[in-house]
């Protein structure tokens, strides 16, 4: 009896084993104890050292290369160290043919000479503010006269400095190749002075005409502008054969009337001396006004005399139209303009074509008048920039 008894309370205990072992297989095993990582603080120390020495490496980098640039502006040495050059390049062809009396001689069409000629111009900004020109021409005047070699095809045509005080006050000196543009209170006119143009009969040809030296003083405000130049040229005696100094005083008075339009009064006179004396008067002088009615629009006359006839007076009256992008046009009527026939009128008309940006084209009709007769003639300017 107690055998049995003890056998049924093993085998109890045994299915009671395996039902725990059983119920203990579905539990999750122990995690086991996780190692300590590396701090967030340590990587980011860590991080901070490397980006350190990064940053000197770069800083050292560019201590050499400050270093090499101080070295080569320490090595340039005036005003123009770190100034840059530019330049412009134009070649001009004029010509004229005419259509009704071959002997006739050639029109006088404003300042052109038939041909071909080319300029360049270097421009140079000194100190911020100021500006230097040097413009070189070739041309075939300047090569041969009366069958002796006179000069090279290569010559010095201009060297200006303008030394811009302050907004208002410019002083202006030009060494070589003045004209009294040079000294004009517009802008353009004193960078556009070397296009050839039918527009230059709007200038009269004391204005137009090349100087040895000059000197000048350029004012301007908003709407008020003015400006004083005084220009010698070297004029030889034909008796004596001594050369002799002519100085010619120009000034010039523009002020805005509307707008766009405004006005403008340029006169010069020449004698021997700067002053007028009674021992040394003048030898003669010109008075020039131009209406601006817009940037492409001018109406302008103008009228020059010479002390030995005064009679024979030189005059013109312009009309033109030539916007930058656009055809353009121009009339003009001018009288004396010819040395060998004072008397004689000449009726100009041109148009003005725009050959894309680089080019320009200008056709035109002169008609001169000589009493009864008239000799037609068709005329031809072009202008090309490098």
């Amino acid at each position: 009896m107690d055998a049995a008894w003890a056998c049924a309370v093993d085998r109890a205990a045994g299915v009671a084993d395996s039902t725990k072992r059983f119920f203990l297989s579905f539990r999750r095993p122990p995690v086991p104890p996780q190692q300590p990582g590396p701090n967030s603080i340590d990587i980011l120390k860590r991080l901070q050292r490397q980006a350190f020495y990064d940053i000197m490496q770069l800083r050292e980098r560019q201590e050499k290369v400050e270093k090499v640039l101080t070295l080569f502006k320490s090595s340039k040495i005036g005003p123009f160290a770190e100034e840059s050059t530019r330049v412009k390049g134009l070649v001009n062809f004029a010509g004229a043919l005419a259509l009704k009396d071959k002997q006739a001689t050639a029109p006088d069409t404003s300042e052109a000479n038939p041909g071909i000629s080319s300029q360049f111009a270097f421009h140079t900004t000194v100190r911020k503010k100021d500006s230097l020109v040097a413009e070189l021409a070739t041309d075939s005047r300047f090569l041969f006269q009366e069958n002796d070699l006179v000069g090279s095809p290569l010559v010095l045509s201009k060297v200006m400095y303008l030394a811009n005080v302050n907004d208002n006050f410019s002083v202006a000196a030009v060494p070589v190749g003045a004209r009294c543009d040079d000294f004009s209170t517009d802008p353009s006119i004193r960078e556009g002075h070397w296009l050839t143009s039918f527009r230059s009969s709007l200038r009269p040809p004391l204005l137009r005409k090349r100087y040895k030296h000059a000197a000048g003083l350029i004012l301007k405000s908003q709407n008020f502008a003015a400006s004083l130049a005084e220009l010698v040229s070297t004029a030889v005696k034909s008796s004596s054969g001594e050369a002799s100094s002519i100085f010619t005083g120009f000034g010039q008075i523009s002020c805005r009337i509307h707008d766009e339009m405004k006005l403008t009064m340029s006169a010069a006179v020449h004698g021997p001396c700067v002053i007028p004396r009674k021992g040394k008067p003048t030898s003669g002088g010109c008075v020039d006004l131009e209406l601006k009615l817009d940037e492409d629009s001018r109406i302008g006359a103008w009228v020059e005399a010479k002390r030995s006839n005064p009679k024979q007076l030189k005059w013109a009256v312009a009309l033109s139209d030539m916007p930058d992008d656009d055809l353009g046009w121009g009339v003009s009527m001018r009288r004396g303009c010819s040395e060998g026939v004072p008397e004689r009128i000449q009726l100009e008309g041109f148009l003005n074509l725009h050959l894309g940006q680089k080019a320009t084209l200008q056709p035109g009709f002169v008609f001169s008048l000589d009493g009864r007769r008239c000799a037609p003639s068709f005329v031809l300017q072009s202008s090309w920039f490098l």
